[in-house]
């Protein structure tokens, strides 16, 4: 990170440096990317889709490859600031469970709930993804969006989503990609100095064996970068460009200086979009 940011996180671990950022930016980031703290889906170049409704397209993507409906429970690992659950419960009928480390985000996604009239069937709590003490097979889906690359191992946090999954039970998540394509102008360790967005970036063809030792079996592994990545952060640009006077009164002018370096820069950074489906075997 550079400026204030990059300053804060000198002398923390990689977790400590995350959970501040996201304590932090939460409610700016949900700004910037149409209300939900994820990449949008645009069908084609030409798609006139919104941020926002990039965004929502999504999420719904997402739900649809769960397959839960009305009395059905979904753990949503990662919850960021509740709008991806919030859509779900509205759409699917399922109650969702949201977690995430930061209480910020944990207060905001509690307040969205309450607001949208679905606080009865969409809760979120301040807890840790690396030991969830959920029983087995409490859950009928587990998704993570968007959030898998920021966990310490992503094989642990999966074996724990398998445990709590029910035999047949879905599991879904995205994830950032190295494609090893840094964008003509990337400069040396981009990648590394942006590891609290980024995370741990790793290939798409890795997930299938990363699913099978988690006792997962593999439905699908798509990568979605080109409906994604670039249109996200060009939406988020012009957001900064166009909305500069309002964003800077409402988050102040340090945060939206920060972010636009690192809108460039991730821009520059050359990374990819990955959408994975799996289910936990009936045996």
């Amino acid at each position: 990170m550079t400026g204030t940011a990059g300053a804060r996180t000198r002398g923390l671990t990689q977790q400590e440096a995350e959970d501040g950022f996201y304590n932090d930016t939460s409610e700016f980031l949900a700004e910037l990317s149409g209300g939900s703290l994820h990449m949008g889906y645009w069908e084609s170049p030409d798609d006139p889709a919104t941020m926002s409704e990039a965004s929502e397209r999504l999420t719904g993507l997402m739900a649809e490859r769960l397959s839960v409906g009305p009395g059905q429970r979904v753990l949503d690992i990662g919850c960021g600031t509740g709008a991806p659950a919030i859509q779900l419960a509205r759409t699917t009928g399922a109650a969702v469970v949201g977690i995430t480390n930061s209480p910020v985000q944990a207060r905001l996604a509690t307040e969205k709930a309450r607001e949208a009239g679905v606080a009865d069937r969409v809760e979120f709590r301040c807890e840790d993804a690396t030991r969830l003490g959920y029983p087995a097979g409490s859950f009928d889906a587990v998704w993570l969006f968007e959030s898998i690359m920021a966990m310490p191992d992503r094989l642990a946090v999966l074996r724990l989503a398998a445990d709590v999954l029910r035999p047949g039970g879905r599991l879904a998540l995205t994830d950032f990609l190295d494609r090893d394509e840094p964008a003509v102008g990337a400069e040396q360790g981009d990648r590394p100095q942006y590891s609290v967005l980024l995370g741990k970036l790793m290939p798409l063809p890795d997930y299938p064996g990363l699913l099978e030792a988690a006792g997962l079996v593999p439905v699908e592994i798509t990568d979605v970068s080109d409906r994604t990545v670039a249109r996200t952060l060009a939406a988020m640009r012009r957001r900064l460009e166009d909305d500069r006077e309002a964003l800077t009164r409402r988050f102040g002018a340090q945060v939206v200086g920060q972010f636009d370096g690192i809108v460039l820069r991730l821009e520059a950074a050359g990374f990819g979009y990955g959408l994975v489906v799996a289910h936990r075997p009936v045996r």
